[in-house]
């Protein structure tokens, strides 16, 4: 298997988190990758002869665009042999930066993207990240920044922030932001405070090489205890803080 993510340019990695591409060979064997949620939005492109299925349900045609929703769950992805996929990944409210689409609509969901533009400039060559460079910069709208600073300010504090503080820093009501993260993003802001917070305690658990206990760990991360650090952790990620840590 290969796989390589590429950082895109400036000002687009303020949306951007990054372009990526997953190729499998003829000997592949099949194998199931868990995907935790991250609060992002993702465009992948099925540029293979196999037929991917995300939890066993959903198949990744060969050559369709698919929009996948703001990830609140994790998902399996069974990887198969022979599979090509170019992917971009949004940060938080990045997708909306390019793209009309309401998200509060498909939160969650994968569907199917005909944007035959960006279909047009894929190929897995060594210029794909300049090409995607070059489309997706011309594709920046001037709409709604400003929600841009906010979720830059959730990354900052780790999730460790709460939707008062956030709304008073940024100088808007709790109704104007829920308002905007509904259009937005698909999710309230509690709800990606809480993600934005889980994905750095995921990151701690998998780095973690000693002996701390799961509570001081929980309370390092901003957690009530360890009961909270479980539930919040198995919510996002469908597997216990132990079994992250191995």
């Amino acid at each position: 298997m290969k796989y390589a993510e590429y950082i895109p340019a400036d000002p687009l990695k303020a949306y951007i988190d990054v372009y990526w591409v997953l190729e499998t060979g003829s000997l592949y064997k099949p194998f199931n990758r868990r995907i935790f949620a991250d609060g992002c939005t993702e465009i992948f492109i099925n540029m293979g002869t196999s037929r991917p299925i995300v939890n066993s349900i959903t198949p990744l045609l060969p050559g369709n665009v698919y929009l996948g929703g703001t990830m609140t769950c994790s998902s399996v992805v069974t990887s198969v042999p022979n599979s090509a996929f170019v992917g971009i990944r949004f940060k938080p409210a990045g997708f909306s930066k390019f793209y009309t689409l309401s998200q509060n609509e498909i939160v969650d969901q994968i569907i199917e993207f005909p944007d035959k533009q960006l279909l047009s400039i894929i190929d897995l060559d060594a210029q794909l990240p300049a090409r995607l460079d070059k489309f997706f910069h011309s594709k920046i709208k001037d709409r709604f920044s400003t929600i841009i600073p906010i979720t830059e300010t959730i990354d900052y504090y780790h999730g460790q922030i709460s939707v008062d503080r956030l709304a008073a820093k940024h100088n808007v009501s709790n109704r104007t932001l829920e308002r905007i993260f509904e259009r937005y993003i698909g999710i309230p802001p509690k709800e990606l405070i809480k993600i934005i917070r889980f994905q750095n305690a995921s990151k701690r658990l998998q780095k973690d090489n000693s002996d701390q206990s799961l509570l001081n760990i929980a309370f390092e991360m901003g957690y009530y205890d360890h009961a909270h650090l479980t539930r919040e952790v198995k919510k996002y990620s469908g597997l216990n803080p132990s079994e992250i840590k191995r």
